[in-house]
């Protein structure tokens, strides 16, 4: 193992097998229909919250919706963890499974973990040539609290 830098916990090898390069175009018209200034959708209260109330009330939901509101072009999503453990996997997937209540064609998902709490910056949308409708999306700060530990 020596000075190896692990990719994750039992990671032997500490190199890939090769780049992301063949998904590139796919990040790439994301971020140039991001560009447009009238890209990021209006009333996510009206659009979104509604899908993520439902999910979050449903029987056996880790998440509960505490708040959310628009500040500025993100919409901001508080939620508190209520299941057994909050691990770093078990809150990421539980994070996922909600946003794929309100993930559009394209999404990007990154994780931020701080002191009792993760944080998931998301983009979702519609591309050009990829919709019947005018491209659109969201910008959404899911914020999971949750006991440290």
């Amino acid at each position: 193992m020596g000075n190896m830098r692990r990719r994750w916990d039992t990671d032997e090898r500490g190199t890939g097998i090769g780049s992301g390069e063949p998904f590139l175009p796919n990040i790439a018209k994301l971020g140039d229909a991001m560009r447009d200034p009238s890209w990021v959708t209006e009333d996510p209260e009206l659009h979104l919250l509604p899908h993520l109330e439902k999910a979050c009330s449903e029987p056996g939901s880790p998440l509960r919706l505490v708040s959310a509101r628009s500040a500025g072009l993100v919409f901001v999503v508080e939620l508190e963890w209520t299941g057994e453990r909050a691990g770093a996997g078990a809150v990421r997937a539980a994070a996922v499974a909600l946003l794929g209540r309100v993930a559009e064609e394209a999404t990007h998902i990154h994780q931020r973990r701080g002191e009792g709490f993760t944080d998931f910056e998301v983009v979702t949308g519609s591309v050009p040539s990829e919709t019947a409708f005018e491209p659109h999306g969201h910008l959404i700060r899911l914020r999971v609290k949750h006991a440290v530990g």
